[in-house]
């Protein structure tokens, strides 16, 4: 079972380094080698951030390889906060960096030990070109050179799902609040429960889908009247 997240856009201040290196690093640094040549304001204007942080992105492209980090001590985002690699063994590091994928707008695809430097660049960003366009045919052929008949638990989100092919078996997991009845998607909760759902799977070797709708995870359950054949739905009262 391989099972997907998407990246974050910020960044914790790790240490941890990495000789590990990512699968289309090549495509990276030929991104990498345009996003140096563009200004400030373009950069501004394309990723629609601050003049102080698009002075940061230029940074990280033009000291590119300088740090060498590992993928999964390196992202900050909420999801990778309810993975929480500061807890994790080493065994079951291991085996995340067997059965876990990171989906990245300029890595394309990444292991949790994969080598990174600090970037930012969004998955719809289009300041070198359209991503999708880019990424999509090689992340559809690496998965069916890999893993074409094995189950690929989607824990992305809906922009990054959009990369994963759709000629092999995904099924997606997704999160619900409900407050006063109603159902609501919130998006801090939602991200913060896929890297904790992504990490239970892994460590307790749950492959099959029979399996994971009887998790009970952080007060969620499996919620089969929200629920279909390729989407799993677990939900909370908040």
């Amino acid at each position: 079972m391989i099972i997907i997240l998407s990246p974050a856009k910020t960044f914790s201040k790790t240490k941890t380094t990495s000789n590990q290196v990512p699968y289309f690093q090549s495509e990276a640094l030929s991104l990498v080698k345009s996003l140096k040549k563009k200004g400030i304001s373009e950069i501004m204007d394309s990723m629609k951030i601050s003049e102080n942080l698009a002075h940061d992105v230029k940074n990280y492209y033009l000291h590119f390889e300088e740090h060498q980090l590992s993928a999964i001590h390196t992202y900050d985002g909420q999801a990778f906060k309810g993975f929480d690699i500061h807890t994790i063994s080493s065994d079951l590091l291991l085996k995340s960096n067997e059965h876990l994928y990171i989906l990245s707008g300029l890595y394309g695809l990444l292991k949790p030990l994969d080598q990174i430097s600090y970037y930012r660049l969004d998955i719809k960003d289009q300041i070198v070109k359209n991503l999708y366009s880019f990424w999509k045919k090689r992340i559809e052929k690496y998965f069916n050179e890999f893993h074409h008949d094995e189950l690929i638990i989607n824990l992305a989100s809906s922009e990054y799902s959009r990369l994963l092919p759709k000629n092999i078996n995904i099924v997606t997991i997704d999160f619900l609040q409900i407050q006063n009845g109603k159902y609501k998607s919130i998006s801090m909760f939602v991200k913060k429960m896929r890297g904790m759902m992504a990490r239970y799977l892994i460590e307790h070797s749950i492959t099959e889908l029979n399996d994971m709708k009887k998790i009970e995870l952080d007060g969620y359950r499996y919620n089969p009247e929200k629920s279909s054949n390729t989407v799993l739905i677990f939900s909370k009262e908040v």
